[in-house]
């Protein structure tokens, strides 16, 4: 079973997205990490087909745990969605300069993350190697 990295520190957000895999039966495995500092070694050891980001972490941020990830050349592949509360005017640019993919603004309907999350994994389905991933549109 495909595993989805989720880099969270609130336990109530985090509960929320198990939640939406649990009741969407979203066909992977989740698999929450509070830090940066944690995703990068997770990111490593258990090679995802996707990492779900929060953008405001303890410690090393989102952008700079993204940043890090997308010049490991460990985990330079493995997509990176944004999910945060940072709305502003440039924080979606700023998220997309550091590499994610996807951007969903806290709070966000939860149904179109579960629809993407699914059309992803489908498209995972199709495709023959994990470098095909990484370049994988969604429409989200």
């Amino acid at each position: 079973m495909s595993i989805i990295l989720l880099v969270e520190d609130n336990t109530s957000n985090a509960s929320l997205l198990e939640d939406v895999f649990s009741f969407d039966h979203i066909p992977a495995q989740l698999v929450t990490v509070t830090s940066g500092e944690q995703a990068q070694r997770l990111a490593i050891l258990l090679d995802p087909v996707l990492i779900l980001m929060d953008l405001r972490l303890p410690g090393i941020d989102g952008l700079e745990t993204t940043e890090m990830l997308k010049h490991n050349p460990l985990t330079k592949n493995i997509p990176v969605w944004a999910i945060t509360a940072y709305a502003m005017p440039g924080d979606e640019e700023r998220a997309r300069e550091a590499g994610c993919e996807e951007y969903f603004a806290k709070p966000f309907p939860i149904r179109t993350l579960a629809d993407c999350l699914k059309e992803f994994l489908r498209g995972l389905r199709k495709t023959e190697s994990r470098t095909d991933a990484s370049t994988q549109s969604t429409n989200c």
